[in-house]
């Protein structure tokens, strides 16, 4: 048998030999007859169009000696990229690039972590920070996109998508029966539209449940009133860093019909997936996830601040408590949705501030609210849970009956938009919009206890992160890493009637660190956010924090789907080691090397196979 696995393996090597020791492969949108190949040391090398996607171009072919590029062959108007790429002695598999990309993984400094998960999460490629993926949207039904995207406003039914694929540099996913939607409400005034996926949406009755990283329910954000298009996904990476339950995102670039739409942050939205990912570990099974409502802030009159006005539903107006996901509580109905946060509200009103520990722990996790209010107002989120009562979900665990509060949307975060300047240096006492009631916070930040613990929250996450000296690495690195993709972005035409951004590349580069076209920058913003709270607390920003314990909860989710207790060590770019080590982040967790990737040719992968059965 041995004798018989040698010879086996002897011929699978002369194969890859003679077959090209480098797998590589672009996703490229040829036009015509054009044709696609990788030229290697001015020699030009087919590649074949994938299975998986019509859009990915795999090969075989030599390794190259000094550099190689990718090449739209078209007989004698041969179209290479603008530059040439180069790989690791060794390197036998370039992992999934982009046409026209420099680069595809880079190095981007992980947030040092400032306190455990509070929630047991699932861990997956959903959040990456060092690379952009691709998104690739295929419909015959362009009568109904087309009046979509004419009409972005309209009350419009779901277009149905034939062909969704999700690829990054190590994994390529694909769907069909996906809905396509726009999403947002002031988002839809821009002619860069913001939209919605909905897997399943027209999948057959009874068929399994795709699902993208455990998500039912995706949007692409367009980012249009941030010049720089990262302040969401810092908040969302900063939540993370700060042990906080919170929705995840990505960089994306979108392509609908083989047309290009631009660079988008993929992330989250509600649903019961979402629930059971970032409080229970990504148990899909659990019967614990209740329902999820929306609070929304209409005006200064009608906001969602969680103040209890009696048990009589119609006196909560409709559009401020939204429910956005009934869970897995079949008790649940149109009429009567609000009922058990007006349960909420009532215990919260009856609350004493002095109340014991075991008390307010009956309600909710005391510290993981305060992490959230912390970086509402670390970041001045004007349009969030403290100063607007807006922007956050509230869910409840059908076990314990506590709620749990996740804040989300963060593009008018960080000096973004930010009409009363003040905000940026304010002490947190005087954190709240004028004549309005924050019960919530006011009972928390008057108990001594939680005003204190507040306080160490706010000093942790200042000396772990919330600081220039950490941020000004990961901005740099975002800069290198977005710069062809913003360039590409700006310089396409709208697809929808509305309001141009109006943003230019060097305003995403000069509005990460100084104020631009009169937006406060981001690096800028946090320089003085960070030295306001020192100053008014009195301490410095010198990280003389204890190291965290062994963070043992959570599970992890690898480039297959496939769930595990602990990450994969020699893949797990950014992850926090499992011995606590503060030198990775939650907040950046990506399965994706920073190398180019060792991916296998399937006559090498078959050399493994075969060698696991001897």
């Amino acid at each position: 048998m041995r004798t018989i696995f040698c010879l086996l393996v002897s011929l699978l090597l002369c194969h890859l030999v003679s077959a090209g020791d480098v797998q590589y492969s672009v996703i490229a949108f040829p036009q015509g007859s054009q044709s696609v190949g990788v030229s290697i040391d001015g020699k030009i090398h087919p590649l074949d169009r994938s299975k998986q996607t019509p859009n990915l171009f795999t090969g075989a072919a030599p390794s190259p000696s000094k550099a190689y590029q990718y090449v739209l062959i078209d007989g004698q108007q041969n179209k290479p990229e603008s530059s040439q790429r180069t790989l690791k002695e060794g390197t036998v598999g370039t992992g999934n690039e982009f046409f026209g990309r420099s680069q595809t993984v880079y190095d981007v400094p992980a947030l040092p972590q400032a306190f455990n998960p509070i929630y047991p999460t699932l861990f997956t490629n959903m959040n990456r920070s060092n690379e952009v993926a691709t998104v690739i949207l295929q419909t015959s039904n362009t009568t109904a996109l087309d009046a979509m995207l004419k009409n972005p406003k309209g009350d419009l039914k779901d277009v149905p998508i034939d062909h969704m694929t999700y690829i990054a540099s190590n994994e390529v996913h694909t769907y069909t029966g996906v809905g396509f939607s726009t999403s947002g409400q002031s988002s839809k005034e821009f002619a860069k539209q913001s939209y919605k996926l909905k897997l399943n949406k027209f999948s057959p009755k009874g068929a399994p449940k795709d699902l993208l990283f455990g998500r039912t329910t995706l949007k692409l954000r367009a980012e249009a009133t941030d010049m720089t298009m990262v302040r969401e996904k810092l908040m969302l990476d900063c939540l993370a860093a700060a042990g906080a339950a919170t929705l995840s995102g990505s960089f994306v670039r979108l392509y609908i019909n083989d047309q290009p739409f631009g660079l988008y942050l993929l992330m989250d939205d509600a649903s019961t997936h979402l629930i059971d990912n970032i409080l229970h570990a990504g148990d899909w099974q659990s019967t614990a996830t209740g329902e999820t409502v929306k609070g929304n802030s209409m005006n200064p009159q009608q906001e969602g601040n969680l103040e209890y006005k009696g048990d009589d539903l119609s006196l909560y107006p409709e559009d401020t408590y939204k429910l956005e996901d009934k869970g897995e509580d079949k008790s649940i109905h149109k009429n009567n949705s609000l009922a058990p946060l007006i349960g909420f509200m009532r215990d919260l009103a009856a609350l004493n501030p002095q109340s014991s520990e075991q008390d307010w722990n009956k309600l909710m996790n005391p510290k993981h609210t305060l992490i959230h209010l912390a970086l509402n107002f670390l970041s001045s989120s004007w349009d969030g849970l403290w100063y607007q009562a807006s922007n956050y979900y509230i869910n409840q665990d059908l076990k314990t009956r506590q709620w749990t509060i996740i804040t989300y949307d963060f593009d008018e975060t960080f000096g973004n938009n930010l009409e009363n300047m003040n905000l940026m240096t304010v002490p947190y006492q005087n954190y709240a919009r004028p004549n309005s009631s924050r019960p919530l916070v006011e009972k928390l930040l008057g108990s001594p206890h939680y005003k204190a613990e507040f306080e160490t929250v706010l000093k942790t996450i200042v000396k772990r992160f919330f600081k220039p000296t950490v941020m000004d690495a990961r901005l740099k690195a975002w800069v290198q890493m977005l710069h062809e993709d913003i360039a590409w972005d700006r310089s396409l035409q709208p697809h929808s009637p509305g309001k141009p951004d109006g943003w230019v590349t060097q305003d995403f580069e000069s509005g990460m660190f100084k104020t631009t076209k009169d937006q406060v920058g981001l690096l800028e913003y946090i320089t003085k956010r960070s030295e306001a709270v020192c100053k008014q607390l009195q301490f410095d920003d010198k990280d003389d924090v204890p190291p965290l314990p062994a963070y043992t909860e959570g599970r992890y989710m690898d480039a297959n789907g496939n769930i595990s207790d602990r990450p994969n060590v020699g893949n797990n770019h950014g992850a926090i080691a499992p011995n606590g080590d503060q030198s990775e982040s939650i907040s950046a967790l990506s399965l994706s090397l920073t190398s180019p990737m060792t991916y296998l040719t399937p006559a090498a992968s078959l050399v493994f196979i075969i060698s696991s059965l001897f």
